[in-house]
């Protein structure tokens, strides 16, 4: 019992270290703040009431072609469409925009799918598209698939890139999101925000963390790395971040998916850890879909890393989309 009781002094004590230092540690951010200036090329539209930063490649050989609309995942802005967008512009108008709570959109909650199925269609009103092809790439994939499950009328088709679309980790098909408590001590003040904000504040972790899911042809320079943290050094920039990431995954169910009309396909890398063959195949048949491609040898920012070859894998599934 007397090891106990000193046990649970050291533990009591460690907590105490911990939350002191990290309110600490927000307090010297609060008054030597990081900013990073990045170039931003693209403008603000009102998308039901939330500011919204979108960014537009026209096409460079119109063709009448429905416009492609391209949705960030978790964590994400427009940049990581960078590459992409202006190779998938030659003969349609593209566009890409920041979720709410992520990049240069404001931090508007709730974070919710509703919510951000919400965003989605008032982009698409906002910018007068008629029934664009939807991409959403990663947890951006739920948002599309959301939109075309509540009005098939408003797209031509989606395209789910490195994620299917529902809240599940791996093959239990039942847990939303999964490890809810945990991630909620995480992600509390003043630890979580003191943890993401170190981040954030350097290159160093960001380029780590950009290089494990992109692979060898990713930009990883100090530029390109700086667009990466740019959003979340902002004010709020942070706060929104663990506010989504304190909630279950947004995301459809498999039943959900399985009432979906429109035409859907699906672009998977080999490498991707969140979002394999195996994956592609099960969403496959939810959605009846035989438009599926997969990337050898590719990770789940193949978009990035590899824009040419990702390009080449879509540009049928964008044919057969309309």
């Amino acid at each position: 019992m007397r090891w106990l009781r000193r046990a649970g002094i050291v533990l009591a004590a460690l907590v105490v270290v911990v939350l002191a230092g990290s309110a600490l540690y927000l307090a010297w951010d609060d008054l030597a703040p990081v900013r990073v200036t990045v170039d931003d090329p693209g403008t603000t539209v009102d998308a039901v009431g939330v500011p919204t930063h979108v960014e537009h490649w026209p096409a460079l050989r119109p063709s009448g072609r429905p416009p492609l609309v391209l949705v960030p995942g978790f964590a994400e802005s427009t940049s990581v469409f960078s590459r992409l967008a202006p190779r998938l512009a030659a003969d349609r108008d593209v566009y890409a925009y920041d979720v709410r709570g992520y990049g240069f959109t404001a931090h508007v909650p709730p974070y919710t799918l509703a919510a951000d199925t919400d965003q989605l269609a008032g982009v698409i009103g906002a910018l007068h598209l008629t029934r664009p092809v939807v991409l959403g790439h990663s947890l951006g994939a739920a948002i599309a698939l959301s939109l075309a499950l509540r009005d098939p009328t408003a797209v031509t088709g989606v395209i789910a890139a490195n994620g299917d679309g529902t809240p599940y980790f791996g093959a239990d098909r039942s847990s939303a999101g999964g490890g809810g408590g945990l991630r909620t001590v995480l992600t509390l003040p003043p630890v979580g925000p003191a943890v993401v904000t170190a981040i954030v504040r350097h290159r160093g972790p960001v380029r780590s963390l950009v290089e494990s899911q992109c692979g060898p042809g990713c930009p990883v320079d100090d530029a390109a790395i700086d667009r990466w943290r740019a959003p979340f050094l902002t004010p709020g920039g942070v706060t929104s971040l663990l506010a989504i990431a304190r909630q279950p995954l947004i995301g459809l169910t498999d039943d959900e998916e399985r009432r979906i009309r429109v035409p859907v396909a699906i672009v998977y890398s080999e490498l991707d850890t969140s979002f394999d063959a195996d994956d592609a195949a099960a969403m496959a048949q939810r959605v009846r879909t035989p438009l599926v491609t997969g990337l050898p040898g590719a990770r789940h920012l193949a978009l990035l890393g590899e824009p040419e070859r990702f390009t080449a894998a879509i540009a049928p599934l964008l044919e057969r989309l309309g």
